[in-house]
């Protein structure tokens, strides 16, 4: 998978989850541990923009400087949990 915006292949998969009760959207890193999940450890923050021409929608996830540490560590496809402890 590439990014359309700068073409990198090093693209992390995740969701969009609801916070706070109808209070935000945050994206959740599908390779974030089910106790960080429940407790919002793998959450982060979502701003979006709109073209005003051509109405497209384009969201930006708000990664840490650790994220970027270790998501950058890989080219490509990103290895499961497993796949980066062996």
């Amino acid at each position: 998978m590439e990014c359309i915006r700068c073409g990198a292949t090093a693209v992390v998969e995740g969701s969009l989850t609801e916070t706070s009760g109808g209070g935000g959207i945050a994206f959740s890193i599908s390779a974030t541990s089910l106790l960080k999940r429940i407790f919002g450890g793998g959450n982060r923050k979502i701003s979006a923009r709109a073209c005003v021409h051509c109405s497209h929608i384009e969201l930006l996830a708000d990664f840490t400087d650790k994220d970027k540490k270790r998501f950058q560590e890989f080219d490509g496809p990103q290895p499961d949990m497993l796949e980066r402890i062996n």
